[in-house]
């Protein structure tokens, strides 16, 4: 397998997790992105490779034991859990995705925040960066009426692909200093996250700016 990866991109964060708990980590070959900064807004020169494998030309971008390119992290991650025959999200799937859904639409917030605030600040539209601060205030406290279901700590079984993303949900909105506190009124999932954090999966990837070129 081969992996198009940023330290940067919670989504491609998404996969390397998966992949370190699944113990299929070793066995990806890894192809380090650059990203100018105005990738946010015009289309900037591609690391060789990705634009040839995924015309889409974003990360992660995984290409598989059969050289299937597969161009999103949720493909990406239901490849990898294919190999371990289900282990990321059994035994009760649908309601796991439900609360993927909320996680990654987070992250996608996130991320659209990050590619606005590229922009010079004078050619920033604070409506749509609010827009984004409400959505992800929105899915932060969906996530803690249902922290009941996030039942992985630093230590035990394998998380989920649910626990995984909201995991990484929150160490991304730690990380970007413009990103606001998450943490107030959301007592349970700050005690969660606390603890899932350490795990090593975790710790070993956590964030660190993408090299421009």
């Amino acid at each position: 397998m081969e992996l198009f990866w940023t330290p940067a991109s919670p989504f491609t964060r998404k996969v390397s997790v998966a992949a370190r708990e699944l113990g299929l980590w070793d066995g990806i070959k890894i192809h380090k992105t650059t990203w100018p900064h105005d990738w946010g807004y015009a289309t900037v020169p591609f690391t060789p490779g990705l634009a040839e494998n995924n015309p889409i030309a974003r990360i992660p971008t995984l290409i598989t034991d059969d050289g299937v390119p597969l161009s999103c992290s949720t493909l990406a991650c239901q490849y990898l859990d294919s190999l371990s025959g289900g282990k990321l999200t059994a035994p009760e799937a649908w309601k796991m995705w439900s609360l993927y859904a909320i996680a990654d639409g987070l992250i996608e917030a996130q991320i659209l925040m990050r590619a606005e605030m590229l922009r010079p600040a004078e050619n920033r539209m604070e409506s749509f960066l609010q827009k984004q601060r409400d959505r992800i205030d929105r899915c932060f406290d969906a996530i803690e009426a249902r922290t009941g279901e996030l039942e992985c700590r630093a230590e035990g079984g394998l998380p989920n692909l649910a626990e995984i993303t909201v995991g990484i949900a929150c160490g991304y909105q730690d990380w970007r200093e413009w990103l606001h506190e998450y943490r107030d009124g959301r007592p349970r999932l700050t005690s969660w996250y606390t603890d899932f954090a350490k795990r090593p999966s975790m710790a070993v990837t956590e964030p660190a700016e993408t090299p421009e070129r």
